[in-house]
């Protein structure tokens, strides 16, 4: 599933009273190039280069993980009994509430495209100052689970 339109705030609101998100196939296809070269590393286990492509939002600046989170993050990826992965969905709500599924197998007979023996992790895209960035999703985080 893919959501697209103009990457700007409109002057509406949603019922919420929150500002109406438009994004147009510019945005889909940046986003979704993010998610497939994260996939790619992740994929080939390079779990360094996969976190090199991860951010953090504070204060609407996006900064690249700590060493300490990189470092957390790789060791827990080295745990996993990964046997690949797939971008499953990628949904568009707003500048900082965005989701990338992907379903990451996790047996040797598991089936990806029937998500047998799969489990599923989520990125948060993030759009600021003109450019989007992956971030993973965690729903205390600045402006995530408000379009929800």
């Amino acid at each position: 599933m893919f959501s697209c339109g103009n990457n700007k705030k409109t002057s509406q609101y949603n019922e919420k009273g929150l500002p109406i998100y438009e994004f147009n196939n510019d945005d889909s296809t940046a986003v979704r190039q993010l998610a497939e070269e994260y996939v790619s590393r992740f994929s080939s286990k390079n779990f360094e280069a996969a976190a090199d492509m991860l951010y953090t939002v504070h204060n609407d600046s996006v900064k690249p993980l700590t060493a300490e989170q990189r470092k957390g993050f790789i060791h827990a990826m080295q745990q996993l009994p990964l046997h690949g992965c797939a971008i499953k969905e990628q949904v568009l709500r707003s500048d900082k509430d965005n989701q990338v599924r992907i379903a990451m197998l996790m047996t040797e007979n598991g089936d990806l495209e029937q998500e047998r023996g799969t489990v599923n992790f989520f990125l948060n895209p993030v759009f600021i100052d003109g450019n989007w960035y992956l971030t993973l999703l965690d729903k205390y985080a600045e402006g995530v689970g408000l379009y929800q």
